[in-house]
């Protein structure tokens, strides 16, 4: 398969996952209401094992989640389970499309970390882009305006901590497999959530079940078909597609919730995906820099 053909796939691969994961988005808000966010976490993560051990199966059983790094796996599925938690908890106070934009925000946070954790030089030209980017989260949020809401914060903590989870899977990827920290983090969540759920159970129903479980399988299809796609083409070619999950969290808000995104969110929105876009063509055009002969 020529490279032309890789990129087009990962391309469309990327496009399905972020559909999927908008899907499960959508079913996180709808659970919000229904059930407590530990319980969410343990069926999102559980269901989500699913194709995930078919994923494991595919690529060699127990060789391909064999880690070196077993302290890191820990340390992401922490912060990946406090940032789901977060995200469910601040869904009940924004609509899905807010809620969005502003964890568009990772990049800019992954930015601050890489240069700590990876020893990577942050030019101009990305902290500029990064100040942009903040600007349209503030535009987002309306603070003149009171509409920051009590959801706005738990996001910017999902940004940012989701921002960390990546940037310490770059810095493990020469040890460790995306199979890996697909399955030890979902294994690990899976772990918490039995862990906290009987502090914060409630009744939970047939129907509210299979919500639970369309939410988990979503959610595992989708990250396959990303982590597929950033295997067949560059992270820079198929990361801007992510951003076509604020059109699913749009259709979702006016499907279930009757709710349409005001002239703000598509804004900032677009000050936030224009600033994110620029900040992965500087990072990929010096990645080309470093690699040219002197």
């Amino acid at each position: 398969m020529n490279s032309t053909s890789q990129i087009t796939r990962g391309l469309f691969f990327m496009a399905i996952g972020i559909a999927f994961m908008s899907m499960m988005d959508a079913f996180i808000k709808h659970l919000s209401e229904t059930i407590s966010a530990p319980q969410t976490l343990f069926f999102r993560s559980f269901f989500a094992l699913i194709p995930i051990l078919v994923i494991v199966h595919l690529k060699g059983g127990l060789k391909a989640v064999k880690t070196q790094r077993p302290f890191l796996h820990l340390f992401r599925t922490l912060l990946a389970a406090l940032a789901f938690v977060s995200f469910t908890i601040g869904l009940r106070d924004m609509s899905l499309a807010n809620a969005l934009a502003v964890c568009f925000s990772a990049p800019f946070f992954m930015v601050v970390y890489s240069k700590y954790l990876l020893g990577e030089q942050i030019g101009f030209h990305r902290i500029g882009a990064m100040f942009v980017g903040f600007l349209g989260v503030v535009i987002v949020l309306q603070p003149d305006e009171g509409i920051i809401g009590t959801g706005a914060p738990y996001m910017l903590f999902v940004a940012a901590t989701y921002g960390l989870t990546q940037v310490l899977a770059r810095k493990a990827a020469a040890t460790e497999t995306a199979a890996s920290f697909s399955f030890w983090t979902t294994s690990g969540m899976v772990l918490l959530g039995i862990g906290f759920m009987p502090f914060y159970w409630m009744d939970i129903n047939l129907q509210t079940l299979g919500v639970c479980f369309l939410m988990g399988l979503s959610g595992g299809i989708g990250h396959y078909f990303m982590v597929d796609a950033v295997r067949l083409a560059p992270t820079s070619v198929v990361s801007p597609v992510e951003y076509t999950a604020l059109i699913w969290g749009v259709a979702f808000d006016w499907m279930f919730w009757q709710v349409m995104p005001e002239y703000a969110t598509l804004a900032g929105s677009l000050v936030i995906m224009a600033s994110g876009i620029y900040i992965l063509w500087r990072e990929r055009l010096h990645k080309e820099e470093e690699i040219l002969p002197c």
